[in-house]
């Protein structure tokens, strides 16, 4: 027979918990084109998950309707929208739910409405500018109004085109730097000519490539990384803590390892780790100088035993191991792009 423990009435209930219980409850019953107490509940909800989340209703792919609740593009609050979501009853025929905002192309057909001013989204340029060794393509976003709008307005109306053009996670994925450009650019390009360049970029895209990279200290001392430059926070959003695991080997006068031995024994370190994270993490990449080797591992923060058995591993070997919160992954940037 098998035996149950009530949960303790007294003891704290996670907010996406609640959040959870009180949709199967009530908040599924809420008319998305009707005003209702149920929507401020619903704000109060979201609230208390994380006060920087966002949410919207829309039509549903496969469902009647869509919730989705947003991070809007703040990587230390997209965590908790993708374990809010992780945590979601199956979708049905009436609701489904998303973590970021998806895609509209079709918005980009309407007036919108800022700081006094009224925008023909279609009358939208771009200047763009492909980078294939970072997998990114820089833009810039002008309409002709924006001559007329505040920066702060010209900004807001550059990240809400480029989320409906290309959905929330694109934008991150596969943009680099995004500019509001307040003069027309010269040999400008539409939505589809931008579409077709982020398309081919990400057709590029093989997250199990190694990429190894060699430079030199102020000093001299050479060094080198290997890391998977092509991954992307954005498609582990709730890898979120960074671990940098260090490891002393035998070294040459430059720092560098001495011998084959060395090198073999930095393989099987690296061998033992992956096989401990599992699918749990992610090794990103590692870099190598001064005798030393760092391996850059990420984590979900709430996945206490992974970090233990990170921890205790480490310990084992001897090796240095340091832990931070770090969901953007801007620890690793200079690697991934």
């Amino acid at each position: 027979m098998r035996l149950f423990r009530r949960r303790d009435p007294s003891a704290p209930v996670h907010p996406i918990s609640a959040f959870w219980e009180w949709w199967i409850s009530q908040g599924h019953t809420i008319d998305p084109h009707q005003q209702s107490p149920a929507l401020e509940q619903l704000s109060q909800k979201v609230a208390s998950i994380h006060p920087d989340l966002t949410w919207h209703f829309g039509p549903g792919r496969k469902s009647k309707h869509r919730l989705t609740v947003s991070a809007g593009g703040t990587a230390e609050v997209r965590p908790t929208a993708q374990r809010w979501l992780r945590a979601a009853p199956p979708s049905d025929a009436i609701w489904e739910f998303r973590s970021s905002q998806e895609a509209d192309p079709n918005a980009l057909g309407t007036v919108l409405e800022i700081a006094g001013s009224k925008l023909d989204l279609s009358k939208t340029e771009f200047r763009m500018e492909p980078v294939e060794q970072e997998l990114r393509v820089h833009v810039g976003v002008h309409h002709p109004v924006f001559r007329d709008l505040p920066e702060p307005a010209r900004l807001q109306v550059t990240f809400l085109v480029l989320d409906w053009l290309l959905g929330e996670d694109d934008v991150e994925r596969w943009l680099g730097q995004v500019e509001a450009l307040e003069t027309a650019p010269v040999g400008s390009t539409d939505d589809d000519g931008l579409l077709r360049a982020v398309k081919s970029i990400a057709e590029q895209h093989d997250p199990d490539k190694w990429t190894l990279s060699h430079w030199e200290d102020s000093n001299g001392t050479p060094a080198f990384a290997s890391f998977r430059r092509a991954l992307r926070w954005i498609d582990h959003p709730t890898l979120d803590v960074h671990h940098s695991v260090h490891a002393a080997f035998a070294a040459q006068h430059n720092g560098l390892p001495a011998d084959g031995a060395a090198l073999d024994s930095l393989r099987r370190l690296e061998d033992e780790l992956e096989s401990l994270i599992g699918s749990r993490g992610l090794l990103v990449g590692h870099e190598t100088t001064s005798g030393r080797r760092t391996f850059h591992v990420y984590t979900d923060g709430e996945d206490q035993n992974v970090a233990a058995g990170l921890a205790d591993w480490a310990r084992s070997r001897q090796l240095a191991i340091e832990p931070a919160r770090d969901p953007a992954w801007r620890r690793v940037r200079q690697f991934t792009g």
